[in-house]
């Protein structure tokens, strides 16, 4: 008897995703430790394995829909973090002077301290925009596909750290002095991005582009919905850029990958 697999969009984007990043840490990126080349390979290729793991699985409406497609994502994030080399500071610097004449600081600065605390959570609260975006999905869409979804979302997070390996950058708050604003819940974001995130910046910004991403994929369930989730995505990528987490032009190249990937896949 021969079984047949019916391939998920974001299991096809996993699989190619992965392989890429297994040729760059093995062959392209040059400057890497044998360590890390090492360290960057054996997870590709744990991504592939586990991709194709979830292919063969008997379909699941947890595992597939709830929790491999995070668990593959925070994989390639952290896989690709281990591509990052140096900083390229005339990259840095070019991306500073585009916040300078935006007056990025200044205006973080002036923002209202009810703003800045809503702006802070905002950064953090993308980790909940997705869940909250799918579960709205799968409950009032006409025809509800969470493979759709997850190949939105997947794929777009996907194109932007498969950046990091060719433009590696600090983020902005390593480069500057001083806290942008005073925030209660600031030093919160930073304790758990020195727990969990690469340490440096991506470009474009997964954040903005997740935040926006899931205000697209429920832009058809009504107005009032997609308008709410709408702020909710601008204001991670407020959060992100005021907050000095990113720089403005990370969030502004990360709404142009979630868009294009929408008006692709979505």
């Amino acid at each position: 008897m021969v079984t047949s697999f019916a391939l998920r969009g974001w299991e096809a984007a996993s699989l190619i995703a992965f392989f890429y990043a297994a040729v760059v840490a093995a062959f392209l990126r040059p400057g890497l430790s044998a360590s890390v080349r090492f360290r960057a390979t054996g997870a590709s290729i744990a991504g592939i394995g586990l991709t194709a793991a979830s292919i063969v699985a008997p379909a699941n409406v947890v595992l597939h829909a709830w929790v491999l497609p995070p668990v593959l994502l925070l994989l390639f994030y952290w896989t690709t973090g281990l591509l990052f080399v140096s900083p390229m500071t005339a990259v840095e610097d070019a991306f500073l002077r585009i916040d300078r004449a935006l007056r990025i600081r200044d205006l973080g600065a002036h923002t209202p301290k009810w703003l800045v605390e809503i702006l802070e959570l905002a950064y953090a609260g993308v980790y909940g925009l997705i869940p909250i975006a799918l579960a709205l999905h799968l409950r009032l869409a006409a025809a509800p596909d969470a493979n759709r979804f997850w190949t939105v979302i997947l794929v777009t997070d996907f194109v932007c750290f498969g950046f990091l390996p060719w433009i590696q950058t600090r983020p902005p708050r390593a480069l500057e002095a001083g806290d942008p604003w005073p925030s209660s819940f600031r030093p919160l974001n930073l304790r758990v991005l020195g727990a969990t995130s690469i340490q440096v910046n991506t470009f474009p910004s997964g954040h903005a582009a997740e935040g926006l991403a899931a205000a697209l994929l429920v832009a058809s369930l009504s107005p009032l919905i997609f308008s709410w989730m709408l702020v909710a995505g601008l204001a991670v990528a407020a959060g992100a850029v005021f907050g000095r987490y990113h720089y403005a032009i990370d969030a502004l190249t990360g709404w142009l990958v979630a868009i294009v990937v929408w008006l692709l896949l979505g």
